[in-house]
Protein backbone atom coordinates (compact mmCIF):
# COMPACT_ATOMS: atom_id res chain seq x y z
CA UNK A 1 0.00 0.00 0.00
CA UNK A 2 2.89 2.37 0.98
CA UNK A 3 4.68 1.27 -2.47
CA UNK A 4 1.33 2.18 -4.45
CA UNK A 5 0.87 5.89 -2.93
CA UNK A 6 4.13 7.31 -4.06
CA UNK A 7 3.55 5.77 -8.05
CA UNK A 8 -0.47 7.36 -7.96
CA UNK A 9 1.36 10.81 -7.05
CA UNK A 10 3.78 10.99 -9.92
CA UNK A 11 1.09 9.52 -12.34
CA UNK A 12 -0.85 12.55 -11.39
CA UNK A 13 1.89 15.05 -11.25
CA UNK A 14 2.40 13.44 -15.11
CA UNK A 15 -0.98 14.55 -16.48
CA UNK A 16 -1.36 17.83 -14.32
CA UNK A 17 2.10 19.26 -15.97
CA UNK A 18 1.73 21.20 -19.12
CA UNK A 19 2.28 19.17 -22.27
CA UNK A 20 5.90 20.49 -23.87
CA UNK A 21 5.21 22.24 -27.48
CA UNK A 22 5.79 19.57 -30.16
CA UNK A 23 8.42 19.97 -32.82
CA UNK A 24 7.99 21.99 -35.97
CA UNK A 25 9.27 20.14 -38.76
CA UNK A 26 9.73 23.71 -40.67
CA UNK A 27 10.39 26.31 -38.34
CA UNK A 28 12.32 26.42 -35.29
CA UNK A 29 9.98 27.41 -31.57
CA UNK A 30 11.33 31.16 -31.80
CA UNK A 31 11.06 32.04 -35.26
CA UNK A 32 7.29 29.99 -35.36
CA UNK A 33 6.66 32.30 -31.79
CA UNK A 34 7.65 35.31 -33.93
CA UNK A 35 5.65 34.32 -37.16
CA UNK A 36 2.23 33.96 -35.32
CA UNK A 37 3.03 37.38 -33.17
CA UNK A 38 3.19 38.95 -36.82
CA UNK A 39 0.01 37.59 -37.78
CA UNK A 40 -1.95 38.70 -34.40
CA UNK A 41 -0.57 41.93 -35.12
CA UNK A 42 -2.38 41.70 -38.58
CA UNK A 43 -5.78 39.86 -37.19
CA UNK A 44 -5.94 42.59 -34.39
CA UNK A 45 -5.33 45.78 -37.44
CA UNK A 46 -7.69 44.11 -40.26
CA UNK A 47 -9.87 41.73 -38.20
CA UNK A 48 -9.29 38.91 -40.93
CA UNK A 49 -7.37 35.66 -39.35
CA UNK A 50 -4.55 34.38 -40.88
CA UNK A 51 -2.62 31.31 -40.50
CA UNK A 52 -0.02 28.35 -42.46
CA UNK A 53 -0.84 24.65 -42.76
CA UNK A 54 2.21 22.93 -44.38
CA UNK A 55 2.55 19.16 -44.59
CA UNK A 56 5.61 17.07 -45.33
CA UNK A 57 6.30 13.94 -46.14
CA UNK A 58 9.51 12.40 -45.82
CA UNK A 59 10.43 8.15 -46.43
CA UNK A 60 12.52 8.38 -43.13
CA UNK A 61 11.22 10.72 -40.58
CA UNK A 62 7.81 9.99 -42.34
CA UNK A 63 5.00 12.24 -42.28
CA UNK A 64 4.97 15.44 -40.24
CA UNK A 65 3.33 18.85 -40.53
CA UNK A 66 3.54 22.53 -39.37
CA UNK A 67 0.98 24.58 -38.36
CA UNK A 68 0.06 28.14 -36.93
CA UNK A 69 -2.34 30.94 -36.89
CA UNK A 70 -2.56 34.18 -34.74
CA UNK A 71 -3.67 32.44 -32.13
CA UNK A 72 0.01 30.74 -31.81
CA UNK A 73 1.96 28.59 -33.16
CA UNK A 74 1.45 25.08 -33.85
CA UNK A 75 -2.50 26.38 -33.67
CA UNK A 76 -4.76 26.08 -36.46
CA UNK A 77 -7.42 29.20 -37.22
CA UNK A 78 -10.64 29.33 -34.84
CA UNK A 79 -13.40 28.83 -36.52
CA UNK A 80 -15.14 31.52 -35.17
CA UNK A 81 -12.93 33.89 -37.41
CA UNK A 82 -15.58 35.77 -40.06
CA UNK A 83 -12.98 35.60 -42.51
CA UNK A 84 -9.73 33.66 -43.00
CA UNK A 85 -7.02 33.96 -45.07
CA UNK A 86 -4.79 30.62 -44.93
CA UNK A 87 -1.24 29.45 -46.63
CA UNK A 88 -0.99 25.68 -47.69
CA UNK A 89 1.64 23.93 -48.93
CA UNK A 90 2.99 19.84 -49.01
CA UNK A 91 6.71 18.83 -49.94
CA UNK A 92 7.58 15.75 -50.87
CA UNK A 93 10.50 14.52 -50.21
CA UNK A 94 12.07 10.95 -52.08
CA UNK A 95 14.45 8.29 -51.38
CA UNK A 96 17.91 8.81 -52.84
CA UNK A 97 17.13 5.37 -54.60
CA UNK A 98 14.47 6.76 -56.01
CA UNK A 99 14.34 8.12 -59.35
CA UNK A 100 11.80 11.02 -59.26
CA UNK A 101 12.64 14.45 -57.82
CA UNK A 102 11.45 16.14 -54.89
CA UNK A 103 8.12 18.12 -55.61
CA UNK A 104 5.55 20.90 -53.33
CA UNK A 105 2.95 22.11 -53.90
CA UNK A 106 0.87 25.55 -52.92
CA UNK A 107 -2.49 27.30 -52.48
CA UNK A 108 -3.73 30.27 -50.88
CA UNK A 109 -7.61 29.20 -49.27
CA UNK A 110 -9.69 31.93 -47.80
CA UNK A 111 -13.24 33.10 -47.30
CA UNK A 112 -15.68 34.36 -50.55
CA UNK A 113 -14.21 37.40 -51.52
CA UNK A 114 -10.47 36.65 -50.68
CA UNK A 115 -7.03 36.09 -52.55
CA UNK A 116 -6.46 32.74 -53.98
CA UNK A 117 -2.94 31.62 -55.77
CA UNK A 118 -3.69 33.65 -58.40
CA UNK A 119 -3.37 37.11 -56.93
CA UNK A 120 -0.31 35.22 -54.66
CA UNK A 121 1.48 34.32 -57.82
CA UNK A 122 0.70 38.26 -58.83
CA UNK A 123 3.69 39.04 -56.07
CA UNK A 124 6.09 37.69 -57.64
CA UNK A 125 7.41 35.53 -54.85
CA UNK A 126 9.67 32.50 -55.72
CA UNK A 127 8.32 29.88 -54.34
CA UNK A 128 11.11 26.97 -55.66
CA UNK A 129 12.81 27.26 -52.12
CA UNK A 130 10.23 24.78 -51.25
CA UNK A 131 12.23 21.85 -51.79
CA UNK A 132 15.38 23.61 -51.28
CA UNK A 133 17.63 23.89 -48.19
CA UNK A 134 15.82 26.71 -46.75
CA UNK A 135 11.65 26.04 -46.74
CA UNK A 136 11.21 27.76 -43.82
CA UNK A 137 12.30 31.70 -45.12
CA UNK A 138 10.18 31.03 -48.27
CA UNK A 139 7.01 29.63 -46.09
CA UNK A 140 7.74 32.74 -43.56
CA UNK A 141 7.89 35.23 -46.87
CA UNK A 142 4.55 33.97 -48.40
CA UNK A 143 2.60 33.56 -44.72
CA UNK A 144 3.68 37.32 -43.96
CA UNK A 145 2.46 38.57 -47.49
CA UNK A 146 -1.26 37.27 -46.68
CA UNK A 147 -2.14 40.59 -44.95
CA UNK A 148 -1.05 42.61 -48.08
CA UNK A 149 -2.96 40.26 -49.78
CA UNK A 150 -6.31 40.55 -48.45
CA UNK A 151 -5.76 44.82 -48.38
CA UNK A 152 -5.48 44.33 -52.44
CA UNK A 153 -8.16 41.90 -53.11
CA UNK A 154 -10.35 44.22 -50.85
CA UNK A 155 -10.90 41.82 -47.72
CA UNK A 156 -9.42 44.02 -45.09
CA UNK A 157 -7.98 47.82 -45.43
CA UNK A 158 -4.70 48.06 -45.16
CA UNK A 159 -2.69 48.05 -42.70
CA UNK A 160 -1.07 51.94 -41.58
CA UNK A 161 2.65 51.94 -40.79
CA UNK A 162 2.75 53.61 -37.14
CA UNK A 163 6.03 55.39 -36.90
CA UNK A 164 7.65 54.71 -33.58
CA UNK A 165 6.73 57.49 -30.99
CA UNK A 166 9.77 57.03 -28.67
CA UNK A 167 11.98 59.92 -27.47
CA UNK A 168 15.61 60.42 -28.40
CA UNK A 169 17.74 60.63 -25.26
CA UNK A 170 19.22 64.03 -24.05
CA UNK A 171 22.33 63.20 -25.21
CA UNK A 172 21.85 61.45 -28.40
CA UNK A 173 23.08 62.96 -32.00
CA UNK A 174 23.57 62.50 -35.15
CA UNK A 175 26.23 59.77 -36.00
CA UNK A 176 26.80 61.21 -39.88
CA UNK A 177 27.25 64.50 -41.28
CA UNK A 178 24.25 64.47 -43.81
CA UNK A 179 26.62 67.19 -45.87
CA UNK A 180 25.07 70.20 -47.45
CA UNK A 181 22.02 69.99 -50.12
CA UNK A 182 23.40 72.16 -52.62
CA UNK A 183 26.13 69.24 -53.21
CA UNK A 184 23.60 66.59 -52.86
CA UNK A 185 21.44 68.40 -55.66
CA UNK A 186 24.18 69.76 -57.85
CA UNK A 187 27.14 67.65 -57.13
CA UNK A 188 26.83 64.92 -59.67
CA UNK A 189 26.40 67.82 -62.00
CA UNK A 190 29.44 69.60 -60.69
CA UNK A 191 31.17 66.14 -60.96
CA UNK A 192 30.52 65.12 -64.70
CA UNK A 193 31.60 68.86 -65.53
CA UNK A 194 34.68 68.47 -64.17
CA UNK A 195 35.37 64.88 -66.00
CA UNK A 196 34.29 66.47 -69.18
CA UNK A 197 36.90 69.00 -68.53
CA UNK A 198 39.79 66.53 -67.54
CA UNK A 199 38.58 64.40 -70.90
CA UNK A 200 38.84 68.10 -73.08
CA UNK A 201 42.23 68.27 -71.79
CA UNK A 202 43.51 64.92 -72.01
CA UNK A 203 42.35 65.22 -75.87
CA UNK A 204 43.99 68.92 -76.70
CA UNK A 205 47.19 67.36 -75.30
CA UNK A 206 47.33 64.27 -77.51
CA UNK A 207 46.11 66.63 -80.48
CA UNK A 208 49.33 68.94 -79.52
CA UNK A 209 51.22 66.10 -79.43
CA UNK A 210 50.27 64.44 -82.80
CA UNK A 211 51.19 67.92 -84.15
CA UNK A 212 54.33 67.75 -83.11
CA UNK A 213 55.38 64.49 -83.81
CA UNK A 214 53.85 65.18 -87.71
CA UNK A 215 55.62 69.10 -87.61
CA UNK A 216 59.19 67.07 -86.32
CA UNK A 217 58.47 63.90 -89.07
CA UNK A 218 58.19 66.65 -92.10
CA UNK A 219 61.10 68.87 -91.02
CA UNK A 220 63.48 65.81 -90.55
CA UNK A 221 62.19 64.65 -94.38
CA UNK A 222 62.58 68.03 -95.97
CA UNK A 223 65.93 68.34 -93.77
CA UNK A 224 67.03 64.73 -95.29
CA UNK A 225 65.69 65.74 -99.15
CA UNK A 226 68.10 68.80 -98.94
CA UNK A 227 71.00 66.48 -98.05
CA UNK A 228 70.22 63.78 -100.82
CA UNK A 229 69.71 66.89 -103.21
CA UNK A 230 73.05 68.50 -102.44
CA UNK A 231 74.80 64.90 -102.80
CA UNK A 232 73.07 64.67 -106.46
CA UNK A 233 74.84 68.23 -106.89
CA UNK A 234 78.40 67.62 -105.77
CA UNK A 235 78.12 64.09 -108.01
CA UNK A 236 77.03 65.65 -111.32
CA UNK A 237 79.37 68.84 -110.37
CA UNK A 238 82.51 66.08 -110.37
CA UNK A 239 81.30 64.19 -112.98
CA UNK A 240 80.68 67.48 -115.49
CA UNK A 241 84.14 68.76 -115.08
CA UNK A 242 86.13 66.19 -117.68
CA UNK A 243 83.66 66.36 -120.45
CA UNK A 244 84.08 70.56 -120.05
CA UNK A 245 87.53 69.76 -120.99
CA UNK A 246 86.65 67.95 -123.57
CA UNK A 247 84.21 69.47 -125.26
CA UNK A 248 86.03 73.00 -125.06
CA UNK A 249 85.95 75.01 -128.66
CA UNK A 250 89.55 74.57 -130.11
CA UNK A 251 91.40 77.78 -130.17
CA UNK A 252 91.36 79.32 -133.90
CA UNK A 253 94.26 82.23 -133.19
CA UNK A 254 96.72 81.92 -136.34
CA UNK A 255 99.58 80.62 -135.32
CA UNK A 256 102.82 82.93 -135.08
CA UNK A 257 105.37 82.85 -138.25
CA UNK A 258 108.70 82.95 -137.51
CA UNK A 259 110.46 86.00 -138.20
CA UNK A 260 113.44 85.53 -140.49
CA UNK A 261 116.84 86.67 -139.16
CA UNK A 262 118.06 90.12 -140.68
CA UNK A 263 121.46 90.31 -142.11
CA UNK A 264 123.70 93.33 -141.38
CA UNK A 265 123.64 96.03 -143.76
CA UNK A 266 127.44 96.45 -143.40
CA UNK A 267 128.10 93.02 -144.81
CA UNK A 268 125.08 93.45 -147.97
CA UNK A 269 126.75 97.27 -148.60
CA UNK A 270 122.78 98.23 -148.97
CA UNK A 271 122.00 101.25 -146.95
CA UNK A 272 120.53 100.55 -143.60
CA UNK A 273 117.10 100.92 -142.75
CA UNK A 274 115.75 102.01 -139.48
CA UNK A 275 113.94 98.97 -138.15
CA UNK A 276 110.42 100.92 -137.82
CA UNK A 277 110.58 101.47 -141.34
CA UNK A 278 111.55 98.00 -142.35
CA UNK A 279 108.71 96.40 -140.65
CA UNK A 280 106.12 98.88 -142.29
CA UNK A 281 104.61 98.43 -145.69
CA UNK A 282 105.02 100.80 -148.31
CA UNK A 283 101.83 103.55 -148.64
CA UNK A 284 100.65 104.68 -151.86
CA UNK A 285 102.48 107.88 -151.63
CA UNK A 286 105.89 106.37 -151.28
CA UNK A 287 105.23 103.58 -154.17
CA UNK A 288 106.77 104.32 -157.53
CA UNK A 289 105.46 105.87 -160.11
CA UNK A 290 104.14 103.50 -162.71
CA UNK A 291 105.87 103.71 -165.73
CA UNK A 292 103.52 105.22 -168.94
CA UNK A 293 101.52 102.13 -170.92
CA UNK A 294 101.65 101.58 -174.40
CA UNK A 295 98.70 103.58 -175.20
CA UNK A 296 99.92 106.39 -173.62
CA UNK A 297 103.33 106.55 -176.05
CA UNK A 298 101.65 105.66 -179.28
CA UNK A 299 100.16 109.19 -179.88
CA UNK A 300 103.70 110.55 -178.80
CA UNK A 301 105.44 107.87 -181.65
CA UNK A 302 102.32 109.17 -184.07
CA UNK A 303 104.02 112.70 -183.67
CA UNK A 304 107.60 111.85 -184.71
CA UNK A 305 106.51 110.44 -187.71
CA UNK A 306 104.53 113.20 -188.71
Amino acid sequence: MRAFVPLALATALLFAAPAAASADVIFDQADADDLAATLAEATEAQGVCYGWNVTVSDPVAGPSESIGSNVGAGRPISNDCAETVEFTASIIYTSESSESEDSATYDVISSPGGPDRTDFDALGIDMDGLTGEDPDVVIGNAVTALPLLAADTGLAQPIAASPETGTAPADAQLTDDPGSDWWRQSGGMVLWGLALMVAGALFAWWIVMINRRRVAAEQAALERAEREAEQKRRQRGRRGRPAARESAPPDLTPPTQPVPAQTSPLSTGEPAVPEEQAGEEPTAEEEPAASPSEEDTKPSVQKDKE
